[in-house]
């Protein structure tokens, strides 16, 4: 996704500076290039989802709770209004589903049900507009992983609730997150998550040479500084194994 932004073209050069900034992970710094261009135009879906992003990636970093929360309710605010503006672009819907996503770990298995609805209807609607969205399928991979291995008395709660059960299997959640990986090979949150999902299967010699790779790769995010040292804790687990 950095590289998408950085060879974007026929961009205003305030968000063309936005994104240089996105991609060296001065988020804060970017945060006000892309304000500056909302200022100018608050209707641009390409200023729109980039401001999603940057919020979701700046929350993600915050301890503070209270804090957090605002900067997840601005990244969804942002999400939901491009995909008002433009509903046929992908990236819209797939902050729509990553910002729901990162919403529902802080709530309790119930809620996580209810958000996993709106997960799914946005990010399939990503994948139909943009098959090759490397974070959508990332989403739509750790989607199936969570859907396969709720547990039974979610599974019952959800039926009552919503009339259906989230699905998801194995098999797709491995598919997906091997796409995004092959989309974007330098993302270490895909490696990691693919991992998770070896280990699960009791591969642990694959899930061993995925984070063996990982461990090496030089983090695109701030996200993926995290990614890489919990790579490196469950590398030096399974080897002990």
């Amino acid at each position: 996704m950095v590289a998408l932004l950085i060879l974007m073209v026929a961009l205003d050069p305030v968000i063309q500076r936005g994104d240089s900034l996105f991609a060296a992970l001065k988020y804060e710094e970017a945060l006000k290039e892309y304000q500056k261009a909302y200022e100018k135009d608050n209707n641009n879906y390409e200023i729109l989802w980039r401001l999603s992003m940057t919020y979701l990636n700046i929350g993600e970093g915050l301890d503070d709770h209270k804090e957090r929360t605002t900067y997840f309710d601005k990244a969804l605010d942002f999400a939901n209004k491009a995909t008002e503006v433009n509903p046929e672009g992908d990236w819209g819907w797939t902050y729509v589903a990553a910002v729901n996503g990162r919403i529902a770990l802080s709530k309790g298995g119930k809620e996580k049900v209810k958000y996993a609805m709106i997960i799914k209807e946005a990010v399939n609607k990503a994948l139909k507009l943009n098959p090759n969205n490397d974070l959508a399928n990332f989403i739509w991979g750790s989607y199936n992983f969570e859907a396969a291995t709720l547990n039974p008395v979610l599974r019952s709660f959800a039926k009552t609730l919503f009339g259906e059960v989230p699905q998801g299997t194995i098999e797709d959640a491995e598919k997906y997150i091997k796409k995004a990986i092959e989309l974007n090979p330098g993302r270490i949150q895909y490696h990691y998550e693919l991992a998770r999902i070896y280990e699960y299967q009791k591969k642990t010699e694959q899930a061993k040479t995925v984070l063996s790779k990982a461990v090496r790769l030089k983090p695109q995010t701030r996200e993926d500084i995290k990614y890489r040292e919990l790579a490196r804790k469950m590398l030096e687990k399974l080897e002990k194994k």
